[in-house]
């Protein structure tokens, strides 16, 4: 009996071992990895949106929440985060979304406006290096949003409700842009969400094939 007990013990220590070794090994490289995205890429690109950047602790924060994300991203690719790391994630990204397309600080200094091309942003970015960066976050920031809300298991992983929560809230933020004179209702950007948001999906399908093959 004793040594039945202590190979489970053995086991489980195994596994714990295994465990600490994984996020250890997964905490350095978040660590080193966020500061050098934060630096080569946030540093600079964070002032387009929240102002007041170059206050030490929005910098300290900010880091902080580049290198939580990175963390548990990880983890959820690796599929082996737990519940609550899901919702400290999708909670980080929400307010990041708001906060940076609300623009609360009164960074936006244009007029509000309703602007109804969808490809408007070609002509944003001639010849305009400010507008062909805010293209491409535009293209970037709702990559994530499937693997999210497919991982919080609200949806079940159906594509049609997350696709509907999606345009739902792209429209609602656009509207808020207009009518708190914080931007413009432009369809060119929603555009540019969708397009992020099927580049995510497309990550989302690629991943549950490895996922199932390999982890």
């Amino acid at each position: 009996m004793l040594i039945k007990e202590w190979k489970i013990i053995n086991a489980v220590l195994r596994l714990f071992n295994r465990k600490v070794i994984l996020n250890t090994f997964l905490g350095l490289f978040s660590i080193v990895f966020g500061i050098f995205l934060y630096v080569s890429f946030f540093y600079d690109t964070l002032p387009m949106f929240f102002s007041n950047m170059e206050n030490i602790e929005k910098n300290i924060l900010a880091l902080v929440i580049v290198i939580t994300t990175i963390f548990i991203f990880i983890r959820m690719v690796l599929n082996v985060e737990i519940t609550l790391e899901r919702y400290i994630i999708f909670i980080f990204y929400l307010v990041v979304l708001v906060l940076g397309l609300l623009r609360p600080d009164n960074i936006y200094s244009g007029e509000s406006a309703i602007a109804l091309n969808p490809f408007g942003f070609l002509n944003d970015i001639k010849g305009d290096k400010l507008s062909l960066i805010i293209m491409l976050i535009n293209l970037i920031i709702f990559v994530p949003m499937f693997f999210l809300l497919a991982k919080l298991n609200y949806f079940r992983g159906s594509f049609l409700f997350i696709f509907i929560f999606f345009e739902v809230f792209v429209f609602i933020i656009e509207y808020l842009q207009y009518k708190m004179d914080v931007g413009v209702f432009d369809l060119s950007d929603i555009f540019l969400y969708n397009v992020s948001f099927f580049i995510g999906y497309i990550f989302w399908l690629v991943y549950n094939k490895i996922r199932k093959k390999f982890i």
